[in-house]
């Protein structure tokens, strides 16, 4: 099922609950499937459990809840660590490689290495994450979204899309590789926000969950290569000759500046709109959407 509003949901808490036990659900199959490599049963976990943190941040002051399941959710991904940094780094390299200033023979000692460093043994998922995902699906049902609809969005939105624009400006100031992975976070929860809300005005709110997640991406690139110059800086690299190893070193320089031009090109364009007039917005738009004869019929 989409991870979006739908038409039959009676109400916002309706929906919440809805989407929320369809993304636990979808991740109870997937630590059970004897079929999907742990590494991806993994990955597609955590993946869930951010969407779910996503959603209940997105009705924060009208869920109860939040402090408590936000941590549930958090520790639970927590507890997974899978693979991902590690195959993160095989392609960033692979990447950098495919750039025409790249000779991807001088640096094959670095790949190499990278491959060896898989272990032998693929992490599982363990009972203890089953446990977590049965006891998050057995209080959903009891989940609450209080008071007024739109307020809950408008503050729920505001909130997290100003923790977005603070983290751009700092990393207009200074754009650490820890600066620009914390407001990749923030775009990420406004891109799941914004798919949630699609249906409430397709054309435009749709458009915007696509250039969210277009920053997003570009902003978990930037991740990868900054992890991956620190992987070449670190005493487990492999020893290349003075001149390979400046080399590489400027190739990954490069592409970490043309990612953070494309970043804050993007940025600007989001950001030249004020928070609140976003929220405001897009919870006027769920307004108008939950009204509608349709909907109601």
């Amino acid at each position: 099922m989409p991870f979006r509003l739908k038409e039959t949901d009676p109400t916002l808490g309706d929906a919440v609950r809805r989407i929320a036990l369809e993304q636990v659900q979808r991740a109870q199959r997937e630590a059970s499937d004897a079929d999907l490599a742990p590494g991806h049963a993994i990955h597609q976990i955590r993946k869930r459990c951010k969407k779910l943190r996503g959603l209940i941040r997105m009705v924060r002051p009208g869920f109860p809840a939040y402090a408590e399941e936000n941590a549930a959710i958090r520790d639970l991904a927590r507890g997974l660590s899978g693979l991902r940094d590690l195959e993160a780094l095989i392609e960033t390299h692979d990447r950098l490689m495919a750039r025409d200033e790249a000779e991807a023979g001088r640096f094959a000692p670095v790949r190499a290495a990278l491959t060896r460093r898989k272990p032998d043994t693929m992490e599982q998922v363990g009972d203890d994450t089953r446990t977590a995902l049965e006891a998050l699906a057995q209080r959903i049902p009891g989940w609450e979204v209080r008071g007024k609809p739109r307020k809950a969005l408008e503050g729920g939105l505001r909130k997290t899309w100003e923790r977005a624009a603070r983290a751009h400006d700092a990393c207009r100031q200074a754009p650490t590789a820890e600066a620009m992975h914390e407001w990749r976070k923030r775009v990420k929860y406004h891109w799941h926000h914004c798919r949630i809300l699609t249906p409430v005005w397709p054309g435009p709110v749709g458009a915007r969950a696509e250039e969210a997640k277009r920053l997003s991406d570009i902003l978990g690139d930037h991740r990868d290569l900054a992890l991956y110059s620190d992987y070449l800086a670190s005493a487990e690299a492999p020893k290349l000759s003075p001149e390979a190893a400046t080399d590489l070193g400027r190739i990954a320089d490069r592409a970490l500046a043309e990612l953070e031009r494309e970043a804050f090109a993007l940025g600007a364009r989001f950001f030249v709109e004020k928070p609140k007039r976003v929220a405001v917005r897009l919870a006027a738009f769920y307004r108008i959407w939950e009204a509608e004869p349709r909907r109601q019929a």
